[in-house]
C-alpha cells in the first residue's frame, strides 16, 4: 500500500529502480550480478536516506533495537549480520539485507485489502487499549488465512504493520503471536 512507502527523492528513485529487490534468483549467475549491482548501488541510497532521516523511526527500531526483534536470537536485527560476522557497509551489502531494505522503503509486504480491513478495525491507534488486542489478533489470523497467507511470514509482516501505525510494540508483538498460533 503506496500510503506506507517513504518519500524518496529524485536520484533516490533512479537508484531504487536500479537496485534488485528480490529474495531469489533463477541461477546463481543472476543472483551474483544482482549482488555486484547491489553492493554499488545500496550504501548510496542509504546514505541519502540517512542524510535525511527518511526512514520512520519505527523502522529505525525494527532495525536496530533488540525489543522489536522478538524470537529466540537475542539480537537486533542488525545485530544478527553482526553476530555473523558481517560489520558496517558489509551489513548492507549482503543478500539477506534486500529483504530488509524492501521494508524500510515500502513497509509491510501484504495486500492492500489486508491492510484496509485491519486499519478500520484499529481505527486511531492512540485509542488502541489492552482489551483490542484479542480481537485485533483475531482479525489478523482471519485475514492470514482468508487471504492464504503463510502464518510466519504474515505474523512478522502484521508486526511491522502495527509499529508502522503506531500501535504500542506490546501490541503489535501481541498481534504478531496471535497470528502465529494459527493452525
Amino acid at each position: 500500500m503506496e500510503k506506507y512507502h517513504i518519500g524518496l527523492t529524485y536520484d533516490e528513485k533512479a537508484l531504487v529502480e536500479q537496485i534488485d529487490l528480490r529474495d531469489n534468483h533463477p541461477n546463481h549467475t543472476e543472483g551474483h550480478a544482482a549482488y555486484l549491482k547491489n553492493k554499488e548501488l545500496i550504501p548510496v541510497l542509504l546514505k541519502s536516506l540517512a542524510e535525511r532521516q527518511a526512514v520512520p523511526q519505527s523502522r529505525r527500531s525494527w532495525w536496530s533495537d533488540i525489543k522489536y526483534n522478538p524470537g529466540r536470537i537475542k539480537a537486533s536485527r542488525k545485530g544478527e549480520f553482526e553476530r555473523n560476522g558481517r560489520r558496517g557497509e558489509e551489513i548492507y551489502t549482503h543478500p539477506h539485507f534486500v529483504t530488509h531494505l524492501r521494508y524500510f522503503l515500502y513497509g509491510a509486504d501484504l495486500p492492500d485489502a489486508v491492510v484496509v480491513a485491519f486499519e478500520a478495525q484499529v481505527g486511531d491507534p492512540r485509542y488502541v487499549t489492552s482489551s483490542d488486542v484479542v480481537p485485533l489478533g483475531k482479525l489478523a489470523r482471519d485475514l492470514t488465512r482468508n487471504h492464504g497467507l503463510d502464518k510466519h511470514d504474515a505474523a512478522d509482516e502484521f508486526f511491522k504493520l502495527g509499529i508502522d501505525m503506531g500501535l504500542s510494540l506490546d501490541t503489535a508483538s501481541s498481534i504478531r503471536q496471535s497470528v502465529m498460533q494459527l493452525r
